[in-house]
């Protein structure tokens, strides 16, 4: 149980931050790249918060179309840690959009 709470905090904590990129964006006139902005950050926080669940996902159907006998999909720390290490990647390089003069 407090695990759960400590990711919905941590949860609000990146929206609250991805709000404020876009006040500012909206403040310094910079509409341009507020689409690319917005699509990023829809993708990348949501898929911060379901890792594990689409690591899953993605091992079950891999097992279903590639081996004789499924398994339960059960994703290794190493799958868990490169998303987790690219989603972050991503999601930094979004928070820089807001500061882009362009």
């Amino acid at each position: 149980m407090m695990e759960k709470k400590k990711d919905i905090r941590f949860l609000i904590c990146q929206i609250v931050v991805v709000v404020v990129g876009l006040v500012y964006m909206l403040i310094g006139g910079r509409f341009r790249l507020i689409l690319m902005y917005l699509a990023l950050t829809a993708l990348t926080v949501p898929c911060m918060y379901f890792n594990y669940s689409l690591c899953k996902w993605g091992n079950k159907w891999h097992s279903i179309w590639h081996e004789r006998t499924p398994c339960d999909g059960e994703p290794s720390s190493f799958m868990l840690t490169m998303n987790k290490i690219s989603l972050w990647a991503v999601f930094i390089i979004t928070l820089i959009i807001p500061f882009l003069n362009v």
